[in-house]
Formats: C-alpha cells, sequence, structure tokens
C-alpha cells in the first residue's frame, strides 16, 4: 500500500457492502457524492462508537 504524502489526506480503500435496495436506491437519489455522504455519515458514527478490543 502507498504512503499519503504529508498533508494530504489518507487513502480511500476499496471495499465492498451489501445495502437493503431501497437503502441504495435513496443514496444513489442523493447524486454525485452519494459514496462521500456514505463515508461521512459512517465517520460521524463511528467517532462516539470505538471499536472495542
Amino acid at each position: 500500500m502507498r504512503r499519503p504524502w504529508p498533508g494530504r489526506a489518507p487513502l480511500k480503500v476499496p471495499t465492498t457492502i451489501r445495502f437493503d435496495t431501497d437503502v441504495l436506491a435513496a443514496l444513489k437519489a442523493t447524486g454525485p457524492g452519494w459514496q462521500t455522504l456514505v463515508n461521512t455519515a459512517m465517520r460521524e458514527w463511528v467517532r462516539p462508537h470505538p471499536a472495542e478490543t
């Protein structure tokens, strides 16, 4: 994996996730950038829910 340049955002990692049909349709209906919106929503959820080790 490549290292990000100093001062740049971390690299994105491709993955596969399964959504219910209606959820995916609603996300895509928001238009271009829907994947970025999902990433932002997940980041907001993860902050107050740290992973258990």
